[in-house]
């Protein structure tokens, strides 16, 4: 199990003249220190128009910077929205990425389940999936091929040499967005990523991981790798006081439902229900009943019956990894800046996973490795 790091640049108001810009080098701090600690990734996500919620909307230069204070950890999006790029500009900057951090590059890629800030690029949800099905034969080509070009339904490409190319060969691995069985198993098809959130809960990541693995098992790769993983998303805070971190975590958890409440309230704005395609009609549906978001059930209810966030004690957050890992979840990525959560709370839930978490999970690691090896071979080393 691998651990690494999520951001969304959660800016709760009110706002001070340097609130972004805080945000923005604590972050830098955090990831640094990460890293240090023996976290393997950090992700971003991609928002546009969403204050407080996500204040990450161009993920690829927040990459680059940390990309200059870090030398191991992957880097990734998750996701680039798809109508809101054009593929060979998504191609040259991920690729440029991956030359300034030796290789160290993940691109996830996902529709956007949010009319709100898709409008102002002018793209309509009836075209998005067949956008995506195109990136995903134009992005390897243009990493991979000397001389590239494409004829589609929305993309329309005369050869042309796009550079530079990657440091991963083949390239850099592709994810998708996995929030529905549906999706899951397209992805899995596909031979991708798997970006699943784990705080939905343990029964529906499981079924949405099942048929991710279960597919990607005799795929018909879409790109020129398989990448048969699956990473995981949460809100996570940790302390050594069990009843200290329930209780913050109860207030953080508290305002991240109300901004889902508020993206909910927000995100079709302005969109005929009644246009809204059927491959979209999940996502509408959702916006208007979650019922973690909208049900009776306090924030302290949802962390001390389990499954949801990454909160409590550091035992606590190991056997909430140790839940998902038995899944198949290959790497859980947390997101510690949330909402009114100060930066010195973030480092100390890091210096905590520092000291306990990530050695007991590489100490499983070292174990499992060692079992693989014949007896005799143990004997010699």
């Amino acid at each position: 199990m691998d651990i690494g790091l999520f951001y969304q640049i959660q800016v709760p108001k009110p706002w001070s003249t340097d609130s972004e810009s805080k945000r923005y080098w604590e972050m830098l701090e955090e990831v640094t220190y990460a890293e240090e600690i023996g976290m393997t990734s950090v992700w971003f996500v991609e928002h546009h128009f969403r204050s407080e919620w996500s204040h990450s909307s161009a993920p690829d230069i927040t990459l680059a910077a940390i990309s200059q204070r870090t030398t191991k950890m992957r880097l990734g999006i998750a996701v680039v929205l798809v109508p809101l790029h054009h593929p060979l500009n998504i191609a040259s900057r991920m690729a440029t990425l991956d030359v300034v951090s030796n290789g160290r590059v993940d691109l996830g890629i996902g529709r956007s389940g949010y009319p709100y800030q898709m409008m102002p690029y002018g793209s309509d949800l009836k075209d998005v999936s067949g956008m995506l099905e195109e990136y995903l034969k134009i992005i390897p080509g243009a990493w991979t091929e000397e001389e590239f070009s494409f004829e589609g339904q929305y993309y329309h490409i005369p050869p042309r040499e796009v550079v530079p190319k990657p440091v991963q060969k083949p390239h850099p691995p592709i994810w998708q967005a996995c929030s529905q069985e549906e999706t899951a198993r397209k992805v899995g098809e596909q031979g991708l990523g798997c970006l699943a959130q784990t705080s939905v809960g343990l029964d529906r990541a499981e079924s949405i991981i099942k048929v991710y693995k279960d597919a990607i098992k005799n795929p018909n790769p879409a790109t020129k790798l398989v990448h048969d993983r699956v990473a995981g998303n949460t809100v996570a805070y940790c302390s050594e006081d069990r009843r200290k971190a329930f209780d913050r975590g109860a207030e953080l958890i508290d305002w991240y439902r109300v901004q889902q409440r508020m993206r909910d309230a927000k995100v079709w704005q302005g969109y005929d229900p009644a246009k809204v395609p059927e491959d979209y009609q999940w996502h509408y549906q959702r916006s208007q009943g979650d019922t973690a978001r909208r049900d009776e059930t306090t924030s302290i209810d949802l962390i001390e019956n389990g499954g949801r966030f990454c909160i409590g004690n550091p035992d606590d957050c190991i056997e909430y990894i140790e839940s998902y890992e038995v899944m198949g979840v290959d790497e859980i990525m947390p997101l510690f800046q949330v909402g009114p959560v100060s930066h010195e709370e973030v480092m100390e839930s890091l210096r905590l996973f520092g000291k306990y978490i990530i050695p007991h999970f590489q100490e499983k690691a070292r174990k499992a490795g060692a079992a693989t090896v014949p007896a005799d071979d143990q004997k010699l080393n």
